[in-house]
């Protein structure tokens, strides 16, 4: 308990600190000009496209429950998906909201006994997301080599998608699996090991979907290119006029450094790393800055709609 909690301070402290070196650096009269330049009708666009991605998100998250056998109407998996959101967005640990879905799943699950199959697919639809998420990146940082210091990070981010591939070969061959978690078998608790075991086996029966999980896959595309229109879209609210291509290339990598689990929200590292990237095509920091910022807030906003349909339910149940 007290490790969490220290957990939770460093991510804080993660967060607040980059967030002070970097307004440090920028001049305050102009970040406050830049953020009186809005165009709120760029806003509305970006909230109708970071809208339309979780209506996406929510069909593949459907589309991964029926592989578990558990199935609900889209209705049902857009409001669950929608509260899971905005938990996640809401509370410091940013997991709460996978839980709660969970939990809301399990409700609907053949035998609700079992806990694994509402497990498994919020565990795959976050695999798949964070997959696609990295192989964007991958193919995007390749068009930064030649630019400094962004081989290191090409390399970096080759490496994570390397990780994860090995991780997917990992949870869809049996085999390969046996080999390399039986020898640490011993080492884990009995209970523990008999849940992982279930979670695993409830993951690995998705490798004989191939159709569904190349729908899948594709869908995930969809949904981090609408996320590239929204971040697009608040780019231009903010006055920035470069080229949706640069949009394409940065985003993923932006995305990517945010969804690191060093912060909260992704705050600190999404401000910082799009201030170096737009950098170099000759966007001023508080244009940048506040690209990464305002991103967060909508986010933020977009998820509200989760809060009234949890609190809705709530009052049904009262």
């Amino acid at each position: 308990m007290i490790k969490k909690y220290v957990y939770l301070l460093a991510k804080i402290a993660v967060s607040f600190g980059i967030i002070f070196f970097t307004v440090r650096s920028i001049e305050l009269d102009a970040l406050q000009a830049q953020f009186l330049k809005t165009d709120p009708a760029w806003i509305g666009w970006s909230l109708i496209l970071l809208t339309l991605s979780y209506c996406l998100g929510a069909f593949q998250w459907r589309l991964i429950l029926r592989m578990s056998e558990i199935r609900l109407t889209y209705t049902v998996t857009l409001g669950y998906y929608y509260v899971g959101l905005f938990f996640n967005n809401f509370l410091i640990s940013g997991m709460g909201g996978d839980l709660l879905r969970v939990y809301d799943v399990q409700k609907h699950s053949p035998d609700r006994e079992r806990l694994s199959p509402a497990v498994a697919s919020v565990f795959f639809d976050r695999f798949v997301g964070l997959l696609t998420l990295i192989f964007l990146a991958c193919i995007t940082g390749a068009f930064m080599i030649g630019r400094g210091e962004s081989v290191k990070m090409f390399l970096s981010i080759v490496t994570l998608l390397t990780i994860w591939i090995l991780g997917l070969v990992f949870v869809l061959n049996k085999k390969i699996a046996d080999m390399i978690v039986k020898p640490f078998a011993v080492l884990i608790p009995k209970k523990l090991y008999e849940r992982l075991r279930h979670l695993y086996h409830e993951v690995h029966n998705f490798r004989t979907r191939r159709l569904d999980l190349s729908k899948i896959f594709l869908i995930s595309l969809g949904v981090q290119g609408l996320r590239i229109l929204t971040i697009w879209a608040i780019g231009r609210a903010m006055g920035d006029e470069s080229s949706i291509r640069y949009y394409i290339i940065f985003v993923p990598i932006i995305s990517l450094a945010a969804s690191l689990p060093i912060s909260i929200g992704g705050t600190g590292p999404r401000e910082q790393t799009t201030i170096l990237l737009f950098r170099k095509i000759g966007v001023p920091a508080e244009i940048a800055f506040s690209i990464g910022f305002v991103t967060y807030i909508i986010s933020m906003i977009s998820t509200i709609p989760g809060a009234l349909i949890f609190l809705m339910r709530k009052s049904k149940l009262t």
